[in-house]
């Protein structure tokens, strides 16, 4: 049987490599897009790389180009876009892309829901999904009424994560008492919060004034699945966040994979209630306070570290591959359990901040190795994308250097 293509956008994560070795370690042609040529997914022996023609990645012209693209491909191509905005520009555009592009996703405003935070939480309420406490102040003045009331620690999260992803707000959180890309920003008073808020809403004026959810990191617990057009869920898979950076709010360095019926079951309970179809993964992390799970985070994409599933044996790419052309797929929902997965150069420094709280000593640390585990981007058939991510470790302080001396 000749398979379809696959095409994945962008190529510069983690997540792209685990979509383009499952399904090119089958024999699916897998093609890959980005701006960077440097993104280490365009090294990928499984990947065929395809440049953006320019820097520029606005949605316009990605959107021509994956037209164009698909064009050119002479079949329609199974599409996986692996971040926010691309998930969003395939969501609002596919009727223009569903003729050259096969994928599911649920309607436009259910995506949107589910990729905003004030969204999320609506939509977990009406499911009876628990959720930390959250206010969206409408300005500083408001909040200045209501800061001396709340319970600190709390966080302010941006209502679209991607929003954050900017340079002013990256410099500006980087003294923030968090090690890492800014995704929240930690305020353990109400002087530091409404400080804080004032020089965030210069650049986001919508955020969000979350409750921290007490407990150490490994109470974080992520929900990978695939739902086919009747709901259905074909692949399920979960792990255990065990380490993470930014430490306390970032994504993980190390993931275990485990299984949890509570946590399968409020999952489910989610996907239902939304009628969500596609793929996609849910964040969890487990109150000490009531034992109950909080509903964190939901990503409507394949994640950064769900391939670790195909490993444990739920191939959640080849899955909704499969749907897509309409091939039958046995049901995926057993696997193996504590096979782990690490980010190495993201987990070295986490380790450091870790053993700087006293929280894990150097043993501790390389005992987590044993086992058969799963990397981010090392594979053993599969080397060159770990040369390219060398090559972004050692231009980082380089680039450093330049923005401090060099800036005008």
């Amino acid at each position: 049987m000749r398979y379809p293509p696959a095409v994945v956008i962008p190529s510069d994560r983690p997540a792209s490599l685990g979509i383009a070795r499952s399904l090119g370690r089958k024999g699916i042609s897998v093609h890959g897009i980005d701006s960077d040529p440097m993104a280490f997914g365009m090294a990928s022996r499984y990947l065929q790389a395809h440049l953006l023609p320019s820097t520029n990645d606005s949605e316009e012209n990605k959107l021509q180009f994956l037209v164009d693209f698909g064009k050119k491909l002479g079949q329609k191509a199974v599409l996986f876009p692996v971040s926010d905005e691309d998930v969003i520009l395939c969501s609002k555009e596919r009727k223009e892309l569903e003729r050259y592009y096969l994928y599911l996703m649920p309607d436009h405003s259910t995506i949107i829901n589910l990729l905003t935070k004030d969204g999320l939480t609506r939509s977990a309420e009406a499911c009876g999904i628990p959720v930390p406490k959250m206010i969206i102040p409408a300005d500083i003045s408001e909040l200045e009424v209501i800061a001396g009331q709340l319970a600190y620690p709390v966080i302010i999260k941006p209502v679209f994560s991607p929003s954050w992803l900017r340079p002013e707000i990256m410099e500006l959180l980087r003294d923030n008492p968090l090690s890492g890309p800014a995704k929240v920003a930690y305020c353990p008073a109400p002087e530091i919060l409404i400080r804080t808020y004032r020089q965030i809403v210069t650049y986001d004026s919508k955020v969000i004034i979350q409750e921290v959810i007490p407990g150490e990191d490994d109470n974080l617990v992520y929900f990978c699945f695939y739902l086919d057009r009747e709901y259905k869920p074909l692949a399920t898979f979960a792990g255990r966040k065990i380490r993470l950076l930014p430490v306390g709010f970032g994504s993980a360095s190390y993931v275990r994979s485990f299984y949890d019926r509570e946590l399968e079951d409020i999952s489910l309970q989610l996907l239902h209630g939304v009628e969500y179809k596609g793929l996609g993964g849910i964040e969890f992390k487990k109150d000490p306070r009531d034992g109950k799970y909080k509903l964190i985070e939901f990503n409507a994409r394949f994640g950064m570290w769900d391939s670790l599933g195909v490993r444990c044996g739920v191939d959640i790419p080849f899955i909704s591959y499969s749907d897509a052309i309409g091939r039958q797929v046995e049901n995926q929902r057993q696997y193996r359990e504590d096979i782990a997965w690490f980010d190495l150069q993201r987990d070295i420094r986490a380790y450091l901040i870790y053993r700087s709280q006293r929280k894990l000593t150097f043993v501790q640390w390389l005992r987590t190795f044993r086992g058969e585990k799963d990397w981010a981007v090392y594979a053993a058939d599969d080397w060159k994308p770990a040369l390219y991510a060398l090559y972004h470790i050692l231009e980082r302080p380089k680039a450093k250097i330049k923005k401090r001396f060099l800036a005008p």
